[in-house]
């Protein structure tokens, strides 16, 4: 009788790691499966959230370039943005810059946004201004990866 209980939890003890090992195999083919699309959504998210804050600050942009007379004629291309500024500064971009932090408060956001968005490499926004005309990016630092987020040109 002895012996037979202890052969019985001998063999219950190799079904349970049999059953452990399906468990982990399973749980490994779920996870597999549902970890990138997370990471997806999130990645999709995120685009979503610099397109949306590129629309602000372009919107913050033209606001400004309509009603304060300085900036009428103003043009620049590619003034990053989340540059530290000097409050009080003469340089103009720095006052665009400025003007742009209050036209923000205006819409009751208290700082500048940054990018979310790190796939690709991007680091800041940018914002380019020609006759007018107002263009924002996602810009990592040089010339070579800069995405158009305002207007929407996103692919």
């Amino acid at each position: 009788m002895k012996k037979r209980m202890v052969n019985y939890l001998k063999n219950k003890s190799t079904y349970f790691y049999v059953e452990v090992a399906v468990m982990i195999v399973i749980l490994t083919v779920l996870i597999a499966i549902f970890v990138p699309k997370q990471i997806s959504k999130i990645d999709k998210l995120k685009r979503d959230t610099d397109i949306s804050n590129a629309t602000l600050l372009g919107n913050a942009a033209e606001n400004i370039i309509k009603s304060d007379d300085e900036f009428k004629n103003y043009s620049i291309d590619k003034l990053n943005i989340n540059k530290q500024v000097v409050v009080n500064s003469n340089d103009i971009h720095d006052k665009f810059i400025n003007a742009l932090i209050k036209e923000l408060k205006g819409f009751k956001i208290d700082q500048l946004p940054v990018i979310k968005m790190k796939k690709g490499g991007y680091t800041h926004f940018s914002i380019s201004i020609d006759n007018n005309n107002v263009y924002v990016y996602a810009d990592n630092g040089d010339d070579t990866k800069d995405l158009q987020l305002y207007p929407n040109k996103y692919d």
